[in-house]
């Protein structure tokens, strides 16, 4: 590894949303680097206007180049306008609210929806999170991570269920195999009442991510149909895989992706 080099991208990755302009000895404090290697590194920068320079205040901030580089990445590694048109798609052809699940250490987060407007359906929370154990869209992601994660979520109190006595350990289990097995599963009530919630795994390359889930109403679920439906869901989910593995892409920026979207719509 290069040390100039090395440095010098540590430099740039303090420039974030929250911390937009930096000094010389702001940089040299934070990352234990000498002032003058510092100050030849932003100087450097700001020469090819990778950064600019404030003379009054002496602060860096960043500079054309980069919103350049940045406009030329953005719809390669855009993982909402990747991800959306399949999740749009499933939703049109089952006529059912779709959900995108994120995996989140030990628990998995809703981080968007696609909702019909001719039918009636139920709130979700966004960006509330919960335990692997709490149903289809957490049981897809649990059935491919390592056996002591979970051994781990097996043994934890089912506290986030409406009611923890519907679900035992080796209920779970037969879950994680049918996942395994047909690339699906199905969940009913264990969260929301009266919903029905069938689910299927994300990848990026051999890694799970999260989940694709189709959220339908029990008394417009016939069980015969809910496999026709699991295969949807598995279709959508293979398809959302292929095109972050290719990408090299996961959903740690989804939201902010997501968001940039809502803004330059409004």
């Amino acid at each position: 590894m290069l040390k100039t080099l090395n440095q010098s991208i540590m430099v740039l990755n303090l420039f974030t949303e929250e911390h937009k302009q930096w000094t010389a000895h702001e940089i040299a404090s934070r990352l234990n680097i000498p002032q003058i290697n510092v100050y030849r590194i932003l100087e450097t920068f700001t020469s090819n206007l990778y950064l600019v320079k404030k003379e009054e205040t002496k602060q860096y901030e960043i500079g054309p180049a980069l919103a350049l580089f940045s406009y030329i990445a953005y719809d390669q590694y855009n993982v909402a306008t990747l991800t959306q048109p399949f999740l749009h798609s499933l939703m049109l052809e089952t006529g059912e609210s779709v959900y995108l699940v994120k995996l989140d250490l030990l628990e998995a987060t809703n981080i968007d929806a696609f909702k019909p407007e001719n039918k009636v359906s139920f709130a979700v929370s966004l960006n509330k999170t919960f335990p692997l154990y709490s149903g289809a869209s957490y049981w897809a992601i649990l059935a491919h991570l390592p056996d002591q994660t979970i051994e781990k979520i097996l043994n934890e109190p089912f506290k986030a269920l409406r009611d923890p006595s519907l679900l035992t350990p080796e209920k779970i289990q037969k879950e994680l195999e049918h996942v395994r097995k047909k690339g699906w599963c199905v969940s009913y009530e264990l969260i929301t009442p009266d919903i029905a919630a069938i689910a299927a795994p994300i990848f990026s390359g051999s890694l799970v991510i999260g989940s694709v889930t189709v959220a339908k109403p029990i008394y417009r679920t016939d069980i015969e149909m809910v496999p026709g439906i699991g295969q949807l869901v598995k279709t959508t989910a293979d398809q959302i895989s292929k095109v972050l593995t290719e990408n090299k892409l996961n959903f740690n920026a989804y939201r902010f992706f997501k968001e940039k979207i809502k803004s330059d719509h409004t």
